[in-house]
């Protein structure tokens, strides 16, 4: 297996993704700055409750300095609520407005794409990529904290294998 080209191949898929996101988010009136917490705005969006940021960071698996800096920037362009800085944090009317045209845009778009794939293809996708996340969920758990990244491991057929990747 060429682990490399794949994972090349797997980045470059992401990116696009990425892109497709940050254009339906623009599209639908939010700014490029908000769009970097794209996924904190989904987790308040979903939360049937207001959530503090060490829930956002437990329960979105997002990098404590991003969620530390995002109710500020969130706050500022009227996307959040928030009483004090430690406290729970939701959306305020506006921010639940601008995230209801962008999700549901974007859930229907992602809908029509597994529709499209056929249902045994997007099980066989939904399938393959929950385990990938959580093989690297769980490479990441079983990781050396004195590390400040993975170590890989050789595989057949991989002139890179046995090097280290910092992450």
């Amino acid at each position: 297996m060429q682990t490399a080209r794949l994972n090349d191949r797997l980045s470059l898929s992401f990116n696009a993704m990425d892109r497709i996101y940050r254009q339906l988010a623009l599209q639908a009136g939010m700014s490029d700055s908000v769009f970097s917490m794209f996924w904190t705005l989904c987790l308040l969006r979903n939360s049937p409750v207001p959530l503090t940021s060490a829930q956002l960071v437990q329960c979105g698996g997002l990098p404590k300095q991003a969620v530390s800096s995002a109710p500020a920037a969130m706050r500022r362009d009227g996307y959040v609520v928030q009483e004090h800085t430690r406290g729970p944090i939701s959306l305020s009317g506006h921010g639940r407005s601008v995230c209801s045209a962008i999700f549901s845009q974007v859930q229907d778009t992602e809908y029509r794409v597994l529709e499209a794939m056929g249902a045994e293809k997007a099980e066989s996708f939904v399938a393959l990529f929950e385990e990938y996340a959580a093989l690297f969920g769980q490479l990441e758990r079983d990781s050396d904290p004195a590390q400040s990244g993975f170590r890989r491991q050789a595989r057949h057929g991989d002139a890179e294998a046995g090097k280290e990747i910092r992450v």
